[in-house]
C-alpha cells in the first residue's frame, strides 16, 4: 500500500525545494516578471530632491551637482550596485550633473565608475562634461574637515590623473556649496561624518543607499530630517527603479526573485505543516478505535 498524500508532503526531498528555489530565483531574470511594488516615502522624498535640483538647474544662474559617495564593495553590491545605478540613471536622465568619490573602499569608487560609465553609454553622456570622478581618499577626520572648507586642497586631480581644474564639469563648482545632495551608498554607517560635520556646515541635503540591515539604525536620522530621503536595501532600489520607470534595473529583478523565493518558501511550510496536522488526527483516531 502507498503512502497517503500527508505523509507524501511530509516526505519531499529537500534537493526538490532547493531546485524549485533555483528556479524561482532565476526566473524573473530572464522573463519579465515582475512584483508588485509600493514606492514608500523615503524613496520618494529621495526622488523628489533629485527633480527638484533638475528643476533648480533650469532657472539658476550656477548649476548644483550631485556627489555620490559609493562606499560598497562586492560583499554588498547586491543591494548597493542598484541602488548607486538607480541614482546615476536618474541624473542623467534629468541632466543634473554629478561626481563621485570614495573615503573608507577604494574599489567603491572603483565599481561606481563602471557603472557610471554604462549609464554615460545609455544616455550619451561624456565623462569629464556630465560627471566625474574625484577617485579615492584615505579617510582621516583632519582631511575630512579641510574637505569641507575646501574640495580644491584635497581633490587636485581625478581619478583619470587629470588636474582637477581642467575638468569641465567643475568649472562651475568652487565649493561642497555647490552640491545639491549628497547621496551616500553604503553597508556601513560612515554617513555620521556627513551629518555631524558637513551638513551644519554647508547645508546641503543628504541621503542615502543602505542596506536593508542598516536601515533601522537610519530612520531617526529621517525622522529627523537630517536624511531627505533614502534607498533601503534591493527593496529601496526598485522602488526608485519603479519611479525612474527603469524596468530593467538589477532592483526590480532581483526583488521579483526575492518575493517568488519567499513565496515558494511560505507555501512549503505551510504545505509541511498541513501534512503534519493531518497525519497527526489520523493517529490519534487509529489510538481511539475510530
Amino acid at each position: 500500500m502507498g503512502k497517503a498524500w500527508y505523509e507524501i508532503i511530509q516526505d519531499i526531498d529537500r534537493r526538490i525545494i532547493y531546485l524549485v528555489v533555483f528556479l524561482v530565483v532565476s526566473i524573473p531574470f530572464f522573463l519579465s516578471i515582475r512584483a508588485p511594488m509600493e514606492v514608500g516615502p523615503p524613496a520618494q522624498h529621495l526622488f523628489d530632491c533629485v527633480e527638484n535640483i533638475a528643476a533648480y538647474n533650469k532657472t539658476a544662474p550656477k548649476e548644483k551637482i550631485v556627489l555620490i559617495i559609493p562606499e560598497w564593495d562586492p560583499a554588498v553590491q547586491a543591494e548597493c550596485k542598484p541602488q548607486t545605478r538607480a541614482m546615476m540613471e536618474h541624473c542623467m536622465k534629468r541632466g543634473v550633473k554629478f561626481a563621485t568619490m570614495s573615503w573608507f573602499y577604494p574599489q567603491g569608487v572603483e565599481l561606481a565608475e563602471k557603472v557610471a560609465e554604462e549609464c554615460e553609454k545609455k544616455y550619451k553622456k561624456k565623462y569629464g562634461v556630465d560627471w566625474v570622478s574625484w577617485g579615492y581618499k584615505p579617510f582621516s577626520l583632519a582631511t575630512f574637515l579641510a574637505f569641507i572648507k575646501d574640495i580644491y586642497t584635497l581633490v587636485e586631480k581625478d581619478s583619470k590623473d587629470t588636474s582637477i581644474r581642467e575638468v569641465p564639469l567643475m568649472k562651475n563648482v568652487d565649493s561642497l556649496r555647490d552640491v545639491g545632495l549628497v547621496f551616500y551608498v553604503s553597508g556601513g554607517s560612515g554617513i555620521g561624518y556627513y551629518i555631524n560635520y558637513a551638513l551644519p556646515e554647508i547645508g546641503f541635503s543628504i541621503g542615502t543607499g543602505c542596506t536593508a540591515i542598516l536601515g533601522p539604525e537610519m530612520r531617526p536620522y529621517l525622522d529627523s530630517r537630517q536624511l531627505v530621503g533614502m534607498m533601503e536595501g534591493m527593496a529601496g532600489a526598485a522602488q526608485y527603479e519603479k519611479l525612474l520607470e527603469f524596468k530593467e534595473g538589477r532592483g526590480t529583478r532581483g526583488m521579483g526573485s526575492q518575493s517568488f523565493a519567499h513565496l515558494w518558501i511560505i507555501f512549503t511550510i505551510a504545505l509541511g505543516n498541513v501534512g503534519y496536522l493531518v497525519h497527526r488526527r489520523r493517529l490519534r483516531k487509529a489510538q481511539k478505535g475510530e
